[in-house]
């Protein structure tokens, strides 16, 4: 009998330690942290700085450039944008590699997701129609913020 139990608690442990691997697996990821950490060179004079609120927005032409990052802190750089009603938006979005869950982002109303795997930038195209505040978030809605169009 007490070699059956043995044997049952090793297995446990060993399924334990089979999720554990799994979910560190999962929520890492390997490669160079955060392509383009730093500042983006962004254009434009309207929008706040760097604060997390307002992001700026750059205009190239009739494009509107907008740069998003999910931070291993849990949150994304900047917590809101605004962009133009009417005007195309690119909006670029990277992860630094501990940022868990935040890789993937899905912004509402504009059926638009991405996952930016080891720090590498995605870019999802729309134009947005209607003003409106609109929010991106990650897929466990932990990291948020939103997209303001005016």
């Amino acid at each position: 009998m007490g070699l059956e139990r043995n044997t049952f608690i090793l297995m446990v442990l060993l399924m334990i330690s089979v999720w554990v691997g799994a979910m560190v697996v999962l929520f890492s990821s390997s490669g160079n942290a955060g392509a383009g950490d730093g500042a983006q060179g962004l254009a434009g004079d309207w929008g706040a700085g760097s604060s997390g609120q307002g992001g700026p927005v750059g205009n190239s032409g009739n494009v509107q450039d907008v740069y998003v990052k999910a931070l291993g802190t849990g949150f994304y750089d900047k917590q809101e944008v605004t962009v133009k009603k009417g005007v195309p938006v690119r909006f670029h979005f990277s992860a630094e590699r501990n940022s868990g869950c935040g890789r993937y982002i899905i912004i509402d109303g504009f059926n638009k997701s991405a996952v930016s795997r080891n720090g590498e930038e995605q870019v999802m195209e729309f134009t947005p129609t209607k003003a409106g505040r609109y929010a991106y978030h990650c897929s466990m809605n932990m990291f948020r913020g939103t997209l303001v169009v005016v």
